[in-house]
C-alpha cells in the first residue's frame, strides 16, 4: 500500500492508501547483510482540481509507477527468533529507476462558446531514492515500511510517498 506524503503527489492523486504489487528476490550475503533488487507497480488514487479563474476548469488525473530498484538491508538484532540471518529487523536504502504515468482530461469552460476536453497520458522516466524498514514476522513472511524520493511530471515535482507491505518468501 502507497500513501502520497508530499503536497505535489497529493494535488495530483489524493491522499488515501493504494494498493501496490511487487516482485523482489533477496541475496543474502552474509548473516546481516541483503541485497533485494525487486520490481514494483505504484498505483495511487484518482485526483479532481477545480479552478474558476481566469476559465472554469476541471482537471481529473490517475498517476501510476513501475518502479525498478534495489535495496541494501543490514539485519539487526536477537537472532533466536528468525534464523539463518542476524535478527528480525533489518534497516537500509535504495535506489529506484520510476517510470511514471499521469493520465489526465482537462475540461475547460469558455464564455459564450461552450466548453473543450483534452485527454492524455504522459510518461517520465526519473530516479527515487529510499529509506527502508522491516520485520521478519516468520521465516516467510516480513513486513516493510518504506519512504521513497523522487520527482515527475514536466515541471519535476517532488513525488514523495511511503509504502506498507508484507513479504511472502518463497
Amino acid at each position: 500500500m502507497s500513501i502520497p506524503s508530499g503536497e505535489d503527489l497529493k494535488l495530483t492523486t489524493g491522499s488515501g492508501l493504494n494498493l501496490d504489487l511487487g516482485v523482489h528476490a533477496t541475496w543474502q550475503f552474509n548473516r546481516s547483510e541483503d541485497i533485494r533488487p525487486r520490481l514494483d507497480l505504484l498505483t495511487f488514487s484518482g485526483g479532481h482540481q477545480d479552478a474558476l479563474t481566469p476559465l472554469v476548469q476541471h482537471l481529473d488525473t490517475k498517476v501510476q509507477g513501475l518502479s525498478l530498484g534495489t535495496e541494501f538491508l543490514y539485519h539487526v538484532g536477537d537472532s533466536s527468533r528468525v534464523e539463518p540471518r542476524n535478527g528480525p529487523w533489518a534497516v537500509g536504502a535504495g535506489v529506484y529507476l520510476i517510470r511514471w504515468s499521469v493520465d489526465s482530461t482537462n475540461q475547460v469552460g469558455l464564455p459564450g462558446a461552450g466548453s473543450t476536453q483534452a485527454s492524455g497520458t504522459s510518461h517520465w522516466t526519473r530516479m527515487g531514492y529510499g529509506l527502508v524498514s522491516s520485520y521478519r514476522l516468520t521465516p516467510r513472511l516480513e513486513a516493510e515500511a518504506r519512504w521513497i524520493a523522487s520527482h515527475y511530471g514536466y515541471e519535476n515535482l517532488p513525488a514523495r510517498f511511503g509504502t506498507i507491505g508484507l513479504l511472502w518468501h518463497f
